[in-house]
């Protein structure tokens, strides 16, 4: 009785000992597939943290340039506002080389101090106008000088009127140096006509003239020629 029951009891504690393996094994394997899941999610999450992290580094590089740009970057003028820049030294180089008397020269034909002055009025205020004139005739030579109240409305006015055509002649006008004057032009004054009185008269003067012929018409007959008239 004591052997069956034994024997029964041996043969309960094996199966129940291979249940237990059993049972073991699928909790290893649950175990170990859970532990292979939670790796792989570990290693996903962490691919993906990595990611972000690179992501992150590389944005705050950009960042880090750009920013560094910003710091040491000059800006660079356009074309056109270097060009203006230029202009605007070079004009005001050229106000303290220049003066603000202009000489103007192929003025057309009666093209006067009146003409001259209303004309370049547009420019700016005028201090003087002069125009050159011959002594004898009064006549005018074609070129003159003008005077402005400003440097920059002088020249304004030559940049404006050099090779301006006007009543079919080619203006030449350029700016003076700084310091120099007009130069003494002779003012033409209108004088009036008067006859100079003659101190002998018709008569008398062909009666002069006649024995100064007859004088030379007897040097020659004494010199031997033959000369008649």
């Amino acid at each position: 009785m004591v052997k069956s029951l034994s024997k029964k009891g041996r043969q309960g504690v094996r199966a129940a000992a291979a249940t237990a393996k059993v049972d073991v094994e699928d909790d290893s394997k649950v175990s170990v597939e859970s532990s292979q899941s939670s790796e792989e999610e570990e290693m996903e999450g962490l691919s993906d943290l990595e990611a972000e992290a690179e992501a992150v580094e590389l944005s705050g590089s950009e960042e880090d340039t750009v920013s560094g740009d910003k710091r040491h970057k000059i800006k660079k003028l356009s074309n056109k506002r270097r060009d203006t820049a230029a202009a605007g030294g070079k004009s005001s180089g050229a106000r303290d080389e220049h003066s603000s008397i202009l000489y103007v020269s192929r003025l057309p034909h009666g093209f006067h101090e009146r003409e001259l002055s209303r004309y370049f009025s547009q420019f700016g205020d005028l201090k003087e106008v002069r125009l050159a004139r011959n002594k004898k005739t009064g006549n005018s030579r074609h070129y003159g000088f003008i005077e402005f109240a400003e440097v920059g409305d002088a020249q304004v006015a030559q940049e404006t009127m050099n090779n301006y055509l006007l009543m079919g002649h080619l203006l030449q006008v350029r700016l003076l140096g700084k310091g120099s004057k007009i130069e003494k032009l002779y003012k033409y004054k209108k004088r009036a006509f008067s006859e100079t009185p003659v101190k002998k008269s018709k008569k008398e003067l062909k009666q002069k003239a006649a024995e100064k012929q007859s004088d030379r018409f007897t040097k020659l007959e004494k010199a031997g020629i033959a000369f008649k008239w």
